[in-house]
């Protein structure tokens, strides 16, 4: 789709509603409005004062009304395109919506592909490759967590960083140039400069600050895109009841009985400030009932994609033998023993906590029937750092494309440094530095290429 076509969608939901907006945007999207959309009191919409609301009616080709609706132009660049762009608002019902849309294809427009208005936002320098993300972001937020990131870099949090973090490196590479280009005057007899100490100085701060961007990735990632975790344990220790403890209802089924989750329940909930894509799974043992088999061989597989494992076990009485296999057993994650019926008196030996202690990276009480989690909320909150981080505030970067060119420009501005530090040659350190800066500005998306752009905004729906 080329820049300056005019291309239209519908930017809401579709179904049943109480308005649609049909958003129209490039050269030609004033002259399209035209066509589609007359003004009650007649006239033009482009005769209107740009970014009015004008009331009148959707028309077809033959002037056969459509709907009523409201109709605004915003004229380019005061759009959020760019481009001129009309908004025509009708009345949310399927087949006006459909029809509303056909009359503006008939006018003029071609349908926009997925993510396309925010794709020209982007291309025509309105808003940066991260604030254009966080908007896929805040459009598909279902948590707090995730709404509040996307917000934060939607409104241009981590631009602004990245931007500081370059205008820093840039100082340092024209001093740089500047010995380079002119040695016989900045350079003493000794082979130093004025300039060997602010240079070092810049090119450490944007190492650091550079560094510090990337460590907000693991918390960045787990609010964005989850954090798989598998509630596991023997049966009849509380992994139901903590399952519905985290979701806030009673999807799983709890009983007295041994083996009563006999499949994979799954839900993502917001805790412990990530988000998790919990799944609770039968009790682990030893069984020659078919079905259950199946559950406990499901729970393993559970286990072994799991990224983060919650393992209950009963804190009434002391940890049978089969626990402690299946503990020791369990694969790569980060773990958490969640002790349940802290309510009741401990029956854990000493032995036993020590044995906890040692297979996991945190041990938290809970009372899963009664809701008490909020020691295994902050064992997780501590692993990934979730005090540390404000995602209403801080500079945070969740997308493994961001992390690559930070991790590149980190490790090329550590070496510069090395270099200057051992009064090597500037030009190498220029051409370091100059190429951390690029890795920068790669991540917010300037100078990467269009295939890069055209993926990333085919993640989109139509209609952002």
């Amino acid at each position: 789709m080329s820049i300056g076509e005019t291309v239209a969608a519908v930017s809401t939901p579709r179904g049943r509603g109480g308005v649609a907006v049909i958003r129209i945007t490039g050269d030609g999207a004033a002259a399209v409005a035209d066509r589609a959309f007359r003004p009650a009191g007649g006239g033009l919409l482009s005769e209107r004062p740009p970014r009015t609301a004008v009331f009148g009616s959707v028309v077809r080709e033959d002037g056969e009304v459509v709907d009523r609706a409201v109709a605004a132009l915003f004229r380019g660049p005061r759009s959020f395109t760019g481009e001129d762009t009309a908004e025509i608002s009708c009345h949310g019902g399927v087949a006006v919506t459909a029809a509303a849309l056909e009359a503006v294809f008939a006018a003029g427009a071609s349908p926009a592909g997925p993510g396309e208005f925010t794709r020209r936002a982007f291309i025509n320098g309105k808003i940066s490759l991260s604030e254009a993300e966080a908007v896929g972001l805040l459009i598909d937020a279902d948590t707090e967590d995730r709404m509040k990131l996307a917000v934060n870099s939607a409104g241009g949090a981590l631009r602004r960083k990245i931007e500081a973090v370059g205008d820093g490196l840039s100082d340092a590479v024209s001093e740089l140039c500047a010995i380079i280009d002119f040695p016989d005057e900045l350079i003493s007899e000794d082979g130093g400069t004025d300039a060997d100490g602010r240079i070092v100085t810049a090119v450490a701060k944007a190492a650091e600050d550079t560094e510090k961007l990337l460590s907000t990735y693991r918390r960045g990632a787990a609010v964005t895109d989850g954090v798989r975790t598998a509630i596991l344990g023997s049966p009849n220790v509380g992994k139901s009841s903590l399952f519905n403890a985290l979701t806030g209802g009673d999807d799983a089924i709890v009983t007295d009985i041994p083996g009563t989750t006999r499949d994979v329940l799954r839900r993502t909930v917001p805790f412990g400030g990530v988000t998790l894509l919990l799944s609770d799974t039968a009790g682990l043992r030893e069984t020659d009932e078919t079905v259950e088999r199946i559950g406990v061989e499901r729970a393993k597989k559970e286990a072994e994609d799991a990224e983060m494992i919650f393992f209950v076990v009963d804190g009434s009485r002391p940890l049978s033998e089969g626990e402690k296999e299946e503990i020791s057993s369990l694969p790569p994650a980060t773990r958490f023993a969640a002790v349940n019926k802290r309510d009741l008196p401990r029956g854990l030996s000493a032995e036993d906590e020590t044995f906890l202690k040692e297979a996991f990276d945190a041990v938290a009480g809970i009372s899963a029937s009664n809701g008490d989690t909020e020691e295994l909320a902050d064992a997780v909150r501590d692993a990934f750092d979730s005090d540390r981080v404000d995602l209403s505030r801080d500079p945070v970067i969740w997308d493994a494309r961001q992390r690559a060119d930070l991790t590149a420009a980190a490790a090329l501005l550590r070496e510069a440094e090395r270099t200057l530090r051992a009064g090597g040659p500037p030009d190498a350190a220029c051409a370091l530095c100059e190429e951390a800066a690029a890795r920068l500005r790669m991540t917010d998306g300037r100078g990467i290429g269009e295939e890069i752009v055209d993926r990333i905004f085919s993640r989109f729906c139509v209609g952002k």
